[in-house]
């Protein structure tokens, strides 16, 4: 290996796994703390307090797509953190975010004449929007952050914000705070993040300048991206403005929390690790066959972790919703068990997106990204009319085969891979799992709450049949990831290097 090739796998990979370590550590901390905060919630609030909050977030988001030019994406592109570009980028944040916050609270009284039966959505518009601008202002540290590789920084964050969280939200709660109990979480857990990602671990200079020129470089960057994250919106959010809409805010509640748990699997693991090699994407962009094992090597891992989750989040939903949320929340598990194709293709999408942004390929996103949301809006529309939430479960899920599909031949041109390769053994693992639980269990089990011993059978009957046929037929790659995670824990840069 010529010494300048090293040098780069040193400056990146070393810094890379222990970034992986410390932002999937402080995923688990944060999603275990999520998972008890959501349980307490579900079971101290009703569905429509869940319902009426998910609307106002939909306003409150709809006005922050405004300001979504990709900034933060650019700047990361850019690799410069002093400078025009960079007083620039300070520049253009401060205004963008605060315009939209002043806007969307004159629309607000506006907004919520459109529904008489919700008069907490106004106030709590006003509300949503003060915290989300914080948190538009943080993301200038947490770009700043991811540059410099500062994983540890951002996970001590994440994991604070999600301990003060859990006890206000709760607490609330139990006080009988109501759906303000929510946006108290929300409110909490920014406000922590702000004043530790501006006090103890603020990096860089704010020194906010314009510059006409880079100005224009921003907004050529951006304005793909726009479109782009502005679809993106859409096909995240126009199902829950339909549902809320079309029936009504206790639908909602249903719908938001099962779409709440069907992206645990992408909180736990393909947030932190997307987080981590986003910025390695940007700097591997010259480096094609690099690149490529970087982005096979976190998809296939998703791929394969998204099996597992899915197929138990689909076996296990019913004792886990009535056992654990509750009775009252059982018309969600059918929404629930149907975005199994959420779980598996979302964190996809989302790391061959983040891939197209670091190589400066935005377009390519945003003309799949249309694609989908041709097929989305009416597939909503209907599903919502012919078969309520479970019908807009099947949109998304169609919806993200078409996004696939689409992403597929645009990432095709900067990295190489095989879909089949990506796909084959984790799918026959999770067809002889199936076949197992129907054998041991019987299907007919699935879809109603069974005691405990059976859950746990239904549980091992999936796993294990799964887990012994990756073993059996990808040990080699196994191993390697268990050599490169121990090689990271223990500091050592150069074996961790020697194995990948």
């Amino acid at each position: 290996m010529a010494n300048s090739d090293r040098d780069l796998r040193r400056g990146v990979v070393g810094p890379t796994l222990r970034g992986s370590i410390y932002s999937v550590g402080a995923a688990g901390v944060t999603i275990l703390f999520g998972l008890v905060r959501s349980i307490a919630l579900a079971r101290l609030l009703l569905p429509e307090h869940f319902g009426v909050v998910a609307l106002a977030l939909f306003f409150v988001n709809l006005a922050g797509q405004l300001r979504a030019l990709g900034l933060d994406r650019a700047l990361l592109h850019r690799q410069t953190t002093e400078g025009a570009a960079y007083e620039t980028y300070l520049a253009l944040k401060l205004v963008l975010a605060g315009g939209t916050t002043l806007l969307l609270i004159l629309a607000a009284p506006w907004i919520a004449r459109f529904y008489p039966e919700q008069p907490l959505l106004a106030p709590m518009i006003v509300a949503l929007a003060g915290i989300t601008l914080l948190s538009t202002l943080n993301q200038i540290q947490e770009t700043l952050l991811g540059m410099a590789f500062n994983f540890r920084a951002i996970a001590m964050t994440n994991v604070s914000a999600s301990v003060v969280m859990t006890v206000v939200a709760p607490y609330l709660a139990w006080r009988g705070w109501g759906a303000w109990s929510l946006v108290a979480e929300l409110g909490s857990g920014i406000l922590i993040r702000t004043v530790l990602l501006w006090g103890p671990f603020r990096v860089g200079a704010f020194r906010p300048q314009f510059d006409r020129a880079e100005a224009r470089r921003f907004w050529h960057y951006g304005r793909a991206n726009w479109i782009s994250t502005n679809v993106g919106f859409l096909l995240d959010r126009f199902d829950d403005f339909w549902v809320g809409t079309a029936l009504g805010k206790t639908p909602l509640g249903f719908y938001a929390k099962a779409y709440e748990f069907a992206r645990y699997p992408r909180r736990l693991l393909a947030n932190p690790l997307v987080s981590v090699l986003a910025p390695v994407f940007a700097r591997l962009q010259d480096d094609r066959l690099q690149l490529s094992k970087a982005y096979f090597r976190l998809m296939s891992l998703l791929v394969r972790t998204g099996f597992l989750a899915g197929g138990l989040a689909v076996l296990l939903a019913p004792e886990f919703v009535f056992y654990v949320l509750g009775a009252k929340w059982m018309p969600m598990v059918s929404a629930f068990q149907l975005m199994i194709v959420y779980v598996l293709l979302d964190p996809l999408l989302m790391t061959t997106g983040n891939l197209l942004l670091a190589v400066g390929a935005p377009g390519g996103l945003a003309r799949a990204r249309v694609g989908q949301l041709l097929f989305f809006i009416p597939a909503v529309i209907l599903g919502a009319r012919w078969g309520g939430i479970e019908g807009v479960a099947l949109a998304a899920d169609g919806m993200l085969l078409v996004g696939f599909v689409l992403l597929y031949r645009t990432a095709r041109r900067h990295v190489d891979y095989s879909v089949l390769r990506l796909f084959a053994w984790p799918a026959v693992g999770a067809i002889l799992g199936l076949v197992a639980v129907g054998f041991l269990v019987g299907m007919e089990r699935i879809g109603q709450p069974q005691p405990w011993n059976l859950a746990a059978l239904k549980a091992g009957a999936f796993a294990l049949p799964f887990c012994v046929w990756l073993f059996v037929f990808e040990r080699r790659e196994l191993a390697q990831m268990a050599r490169l995670a121990w090689a990271s824990l223990r500091g050592g840069q150069r074996a961790a290097l020697e194995e990948g």
